[in-house]
Formats: structure tokens, C-alpha cells, sequence
């Protein structure tokens, strides 16, 4: 599950990649470790286990409604569930925070992930990696009892199959941390054969163009079955339909409550393609409910149907939580 479009408000940052072959693949792939590291031994360990990578934020339940100047770079004691947003590419805090506030004033804290191009284009050095920073913050000894739950926009779902694949390698601490896992929340979705398209999308802001175009056919060649850096995305696109973790002792897609979010007028994702996952997920005992929204394009349902979109965090948040204390609306 992939693709993105940027924020609205304001232009996308520009990005420049650029790659040598399969061998500069393979070095991104070399630089991340396949175990955590949660000792503390000083206080640079502690802060590297408790601070955030750069692209994420932490939301305090306390900070409902007072959008980007409340974000923090670390996670604080508390007790509150935690909502683990996944944006989608090139989105930025501003515009996650108005999703945030769905958790906040329901009592549940919110770490948010502005996903970039950079995720995407090397998704084991950025992706994957980002992903085991993230899981490292909230299996530290402080966060580490806190029940989760993931709410995935577009490339979040690319996102939260890296974090699986990641726990996957991970053996007992990585199966004992997807348990945490009570819900999720997977808005337009987008599965691997629409990376092109919809990553060259978010890059440009716009769809139809030659330079649009240009970039699509670009990493069409980029994910081709013959090269080494299509198997990660394989990965965690099989994560995401359903994968047998051995060594963890755990499998995806994980039995909780969720929800799926699309529309018909979206160019980016393919229904059908939503709907064959929803399926296993209901096969694998997940509590599954698709919800169509009526002429919204990607990523934009929230702005357009408001209280229907809240309602449906609502009803994800009391069967994931339904002893957690979370404040009603």
C-alpha cells in the first residue's frame, strides 16, 4: 500500500534522488539493523531511544485543537493509548494535525510520521529504518505497556508493512509489540503496482503532465522484478495482504478492528484492489468496515464529509479501547 499527494496549503518540497545500480541499493540496504536497540546505557542512548526521527512528531491528548506549535519531538510518560499516524507522501504537520485532534480530544496521544519521497524511493534505509526508529521510541521501558493503535493515509500503508517486516526480525520483542497493535485505520490506500503513479504524482503535484509522466515511467523501471530493491517493496506489500512472521511467532494482517476509507473519484487507488484485501482480512478475523466517500479525491475525505470521517475514527477507537477510558463525543 503506497502512493501520496502533498499537502494542501502549500507547494511540495522538491526532492532530488538519484541512484548508481543495484550495488548503491544494496549499500542502503546494509545500514539498517534488524534488531532493536533498547538498552540504556547514558544518556545518549536514552535519547537516542526516546527521540523521534526528524520527519516525526508527538502529539500530547492535551493538545487537541492547538495543531503544530503543540508537537513535541519525544514521546512523554503516559498512560494514554497512542495513535500511530503514517501520512502520505509530501503531507506535512499542519495538515496531519487536523487528523490528530480526532485522538486528542478522545484522550489517546498521536505520534504522526510526515512521510517524504525519500521513504519511498529507498525503503529500507528511510523506510524500513524510520520505521524501526518509531518502533524503537514506543518499545522503550517508559511506552512500552501503552496499547496502539495505526492509522495509515496512502503511503502509510507501505509504512506500517516496513514496520512488520521489521517486528518480523525482531523474535519475541517484535511479536510482543504487534500485540500492542488493537486497531487500525487505512485511508485510500494504494497497493504496490501504484507506486508509479502515485509517487510520481505527489513529487510533481499534479497528474497528466509529461514531467508526471516522465517520473512514472522512471520507476516503473525502477520497481522491476529484475532488480534487488523490488523485494522490499514485495515485502511489505505481502505483509500488508498476509505474511507468516516464523521467527517472531506472529502473522499479518493482525485480528483488530479496522476500517478502510476510499472514494470512487480518486485517480490513485483501485478499489478492487482495496476490497481482495479487506477480504483477507476478514478471512484472517479482523472486524473489517468499508466506508465509500462520495466525490473526494485522494487523501482529501476529512475536509469534504467531516462528521462522517469522525465518526468512523470513533467507532475504531471503542472496539480497539473498550476499557481504555477514552473520552466519549
Amino acid at each position: 500500500f503506497f502512493s501520496g499527494v502533498r499537502s494542501q496549503g502549500g507547494p511540495a518540497h522538491p526532492h532530488s534522488l538519484s541512484f548508481s545500480g543495484p550495488s548503491a541499493t544494496l549499500r542502503c540496504q546494509m545500514r539498517v539493523p534488524s534488531r532493536p536497540r533498547f538498552a540504556v546505557g547514558g544518556l545518549g542512548v536514552l535519547r537516542r531511544i526516546h527521540t523521534l526521527p526528524r520527519e516525526a512528531l508527538f502529539y500530547s491528548a492535551c493538545s487537541a485543537g492547538q495543531g503544530k506549535a503543540a508537537a513535541q519531538p519525544c514521546i512523554p510518560t503516559g498512560e494514554q493509548p497512542i495513535a500511530v499516524m503514517l501520512g502520505w507522501v509530501g503531507c506535512g504537520a499542519r495538515a496531519l494535525a487536523k487528523y490528530a485532534d480526532l485522538y486528542c480530544k478522545r484522550g489517546i496521544d498521536v505520534v504522526m510520521l510526515c512521510t517524504t519521497p525519500a521513504h519511498v524511493m529507498l525503503p529500507v534505509a528511510r523506510g524500513r529504518g524510520t520505521m524501526a526508529k518509531i518502533a524503537d521510541c514506543l518499545a522503550a521501558p517508559p511506552h512500552s505497556h501503552r496499547p496502539l493503535l495505526v492509522h495509515g493515509f496512502s503511503a502509510g500503508g507501505f509504512m506500517y508493512g516496513s514496520l512488520l517486516v521489521e517486528l518480523g526480525c525482531r523474535g519475541r520483542e517484535g511479536a510482543a509489540f504487534a500485540s500492542r497493535i488493537k486497531g487500525a485505520v487505512w485511508d485510500s490506500p494504494v497497493d504496490l503496482m501504484g507506486i508509479p503513479f502515485g509517487l510520481s504524482r505527489a513529487i510533481v503535484g499534479t497528474e497528466g503532465t509529461a514531467t508526471q509522466r516522465l517520473i512514472q515511467t522512471a520507476l516503473d523501471a525502477y520497481l522491476s522484478h529484475r532488480l534487488p530493491m523490488h523485494q522490499s517493496y514485495q515485502a511489505s506489500s505481502d505483509a500488508m495482504h498476509g505474511t507468516i512472521f516464523r521467527d517472531a511467532g506472529f502473522a499479518s494482517p493482525l485480528a483488530v478492528p479496522s476500517a478502510f476509507l476510499y472514494s470512487k473519484a480518486d485517480t490513485v487507488t483501485v478499489i478492487p484492489d482495496i476490497q481482495v484485501v479487506c477480504d483477507k482480512w476478514r478471512a484472517a478475523g479482523c472486524d473489517v468496515e468499508e466506508v465509500e466517500f462520495e466525490g473526494t479525491k485522494h487523501v482529501s475525505h476529512l475536509p469534504v464529509w467531516p462528521d462522517k470521517y469522525e465518526n468512523v475514527i470513533a467507532d475504531v477507537i471503542v472496539k480497539a479501547f473498550p476499557s481504555a477510558g477514552c473520552t466519549p463525543i
